[in-house]
């Protein structure tokens, strides 16, 4: 499967001496590591402690395995759209206002030239219109000759998106630290239908996109926060280089401020993934994935070597821990305060 940059450009040479370029959920390679600026205060002597903020990390696990219960969930499936039903179900339980946004996506495939998609999108009103977005993508890839059910891709991410949703429904706008509507977004059609190649890919962010730009929604939006891929119970999470650097750094901060640096390591990497519409379209975002998902020099599958269960039907929930939802599930609650500071 051959590799494909996304928009944006190049690494500067002058600065980056390796570069290896990752896909999220799409093409395969080599393990990227880019040496960044060393901390203030290395992870290494940071002493990890655990943190007070109410996500609960044994009920984001739970919701890991209501979503593997449901089987394969590629985009256009009956088990996505079961799926999709709980979470609704899920998101109005916290109280939160909940719309669809249905659609109809060509693809490639002869099998399936069109699917039908549908984002799913649960507001908490704040006291300013401006919004924060805090996404995942909930299909999974389809795989005609494996069972793939997709625990870590991308049941973990979409499990901590709603267990944030929970948390922070439960405050108020004064326990929240922040003014700001917050928008919890599922997108529906990250994965590849064929090949990732072209517009073969994030079906789902590039139809939000534009309906907001369309609607002229798209100045209310001040940040947007994507998690992919995060339930690894080896968790580290780099900086991904195309991601607004402001919002990567305050949470690559926050986590070593929690005692979590050890997950949140100070190099870098490349992924194309769900916050590379926003970006086009002049939104800062971000992207929190770890694409170093389990080692076998073996038994691998189109991620490599290290990246051995990505896309395989070795994406199980034996390979996730609570441990890592946690770690994310607190740097974003920490961290959101200070985004909301620093968005413009």
């Amino acid at each position: 499967m051959p590799f494909r940059f996304p928009p944006g450009g190049w690494l500067p040479g002058s600065t980056l001496a390796i570069v290896a370029l990752l896909a999220a959920c799409k093409a395969p390679s080599s393990t990227t590591i880019v040496p960044a600026a060393a901390p203030n205060r290395p992870a290494e002597q940071i002493a990890a402690r655990e943190t007070t903020t109410p996500f609960d990390a044994e009920r984001a696990f739970k919701h890991i395995e209501k979503q593997v219960s449901y089987g394969p969930r590629p985009a256009g499936s009956a088990a996505l759209g079961r799926l999709r039903a709980w979470l609704i179900e899920e998101l109005k339980g916290y109280g939160l206002t909940v719309t669809t946004q249905p659609f109809v996506a060509k693809t490639p495939s002869k099998k399936f030239p069109t699917l039908r998609m549908e984002n799913v999108i649960a507001e908490l009103p704040g006291k300013s219109p401006e919004v924060i977005i805090i996404a995942s993508h909930y299909d999974t890839k389809h795989m005609e000759d494996e069972v793939f059910v997709g625990a870590n891709d991308a049941g973990s991410s979409t499990a901590v998106v709603l267990e944030l949703a929970r948390v922070l429904a439960a405050m108020s706008p004064e326990e929240r630290g922040f003014p700001h509507t917050l928008q919890f977004v599922f997108f529906d059609g990250e994965e590849a239908v064929v090949e990732w190649e072209g517009d073969d890919n994030t079906y789902g962010s590039r139809h939000f996109v534009e309906r907001l730009q369309a609607t002229g929604q798209a100045k209310r939006i001040k940040a947007m926060i994507l998690l992919d891929m995060v339930g690894d119970a080896d968790l580290s999470i780099p900086k991904e280089y195309q991601s607004s650097a402001w919002l990567a750094n305050i949470l690559h901060d926050t986590a070593h401020e929690l005692g979590y640096g050890a997950h949140f390591p100070k190099t870098t990497h490349a992924i194309a993934d769900d916050h590379i519409p926003f970006l086009k379209a002049g939104i800062p975002a971000v992207d929190l994935i770890d694409f170093t998902y389990g080692t076998d020099e073996v038994n691998f599958g189109p991620g490599g070597p290290e990246n051995a269960y990505w896309h395989t039907a070795r994406d199980t929930v034996d390979k996730l821990s609570p441990r890592s939802l946690k770690i994310v599930g607190d740097t974003v609650l920490r961290a959101l305060p200070k985004i909301a500071r620093a968005a413009r």
